[in-house]
């Protein structure tokens, strides 16, 4: 039913095409040099895992010639956020916690750490939904900045590093302090999905790497993501796409030289630290659409696929509901500054879009970079699913990217 819906909207969108490209080779090629993007990877999949559109452009590192290639990997930032959740979804069913856990019970009853009194509501659940009470970025800059070079003076990206220390550090500085806004307000957190790691790292023995690996990577053959920069190695050629920065106009553009503190800090992986190629986060998003209930049971599929937090946001996704055509979609974008990566679920016709880019312009308003990445996603929303569809899809990520209360 929905792969047939499917094919009569794209007979449809085809007599839409945005811009007159015959190809979407042609498309990226011509938006890559206009806008500036550097490099771009894009694609379209069916539920069942199956490219419907799929290409990319550009180079990994702006100027130096070595083009993008369909196995680089790029940085998920808080795109991933929703796979820290699915994880914790996986340990939930297996009864290690549940959804309702709260810090009182994980730190404070077990002597770990004095946890205030503020905070003792707060639940697993409300940490990778945003509605905890943790502190947003502002606050978490003016006022734990000891703790934010703390867990970098931590930082390591050996295969075998024990993060659970630092973990542990991060979420006593921030849950001794009375909460920022009332349990169930959505603020944006920085920290707030660490210590929902944390809580998972103590519930199972195991560390938060190690769920990862166990419980989502290795069961969904996603064997192209891994934690942290896509690479530490400085030398050229690149071995992996770089980062860039660059003005609103795409006038100087710079490449960020990879190495250990180029991203984030390891301790705080659970908040933006995986890195993914669009294969394997294909395997991932199209076992979203499908709700496969041999990775998961029916009741917590439907349960992690609704809002939590103010009607709009949960477990790592924005939902959005507001236009009848489309019906419910699930989105997130990330960044570390300068990567960026984007996805969206349309469960009704059982699709999805993912794009990752080596720069994060994309996320300055009225931006060269911004424009061009608009472009390439309109397009291939329209040409997957239709004119109207495509602009809406352009409008939703433009509007998350644009509002600094919301995901990125």
């Amino acid at each position: 039913m929905i792969q047939g819906a499917y094919l009569v909207l794209l007979s449809i969108a085809g007599c839409f095409g945005q811009d007159d490209f015959a190809t979407l080779q042609e498309m990226l090629d011509h938006n890559v040099e206009r806008y500036k993007l550097i490099g771009v990877d894009v694609g379209a999949f069916s539920a069942n895992g199956e490219w419907l559109l799929r290409g990319q452009s550009g180079e990994r590192v702006y100027q130096e010639g070595t083009p993008i290639s369909d196995k680089d990997m790029f940085i998920m930032g808080s795109a991933g956020k929703s796979m820290t959740s699915t994880m914790a979804a996986r340990v939930v069913a297996q009864g290690f916690i549940n959804w309702n856990t709260t810090t009182k019970e994980i730190f404070h009853d077990t002597g770990l750490f004095d946890v205030h009194e503020s905070y003792w509501p707060s639940t697993l659940e409300q940490f990778i939904s945003h509605g905890s009470g943790a502190p947003g970025l502002d606050v978490v800059v003016d006022e734990y900045y000891d703790m934010v070079d703390y867990i970098f003076n931590k930082t390591s990206w050996e295969a075998d590093f024990d993060n659970r220390p630092a973990r542990v550090f991060l979420s006593k500085t921030l849950l001794e302090n009375e909460v920022t806004v009332p349990q169930g307000t959505y603020l944006y957190s920085i920290g707030g999905f660490t210590v929902a790691g944390t809580m998972l790292e103590l519930a199972t023995g195991k560390t938060y790497e190690q769920l990862m690996m166990e419980e989502l990577f290795e069961p969904l053959g996603m064997d192209g993501c891994g934690f942290g920069p896509t690479t530490t190695d400085p030398s050229l050629p690149p071995v992996q796409p770089w980062g860039h920065l660059g003005d609103q106009w795409g006038v100087n553009i710079a490449a960020v030289t990879p190495g250990p503190y180029a991203n984030v800090a390891s301790p705080m992986i659970p908040d933006g630290g995986l890195h993914c190629n669009l294969d394997s986060w294909n395997n991932y998003l199209a076992m979203h659409l499908r709700e496969d209930e041999d990775f998961l049971p029916k009741d917590i599929w439907e349960y992690i696929h609704n809002p939590i937090t103010q009607n709009f946001y949960g477990f790592g996704w924005m939902f959005d509901s507001s236009n009848p055509l489309t019906g419910k979609t699930l989105n997130h974008g990330g960044t570390d500054g300068h990567n960026f990566a984007q996805c969206f679920l349309i469960p009704r016709f059982g699709v999805g879009i993912n794009i990752g880019l080596n720069q994060a312009g994309v996320m300055s308003q009225g931006s060269l970079q911004g424009a061009g990445f608009g472009k390439v996603l309109e397009w291939v929303g329209t040409h997957m699913l239709g004119k109207e569809i495509g602009a809406e899809l352009r409008k939703i990520a433009e509007d998350t990217m644009y509002d600094d209360s919301l995901p990125h």
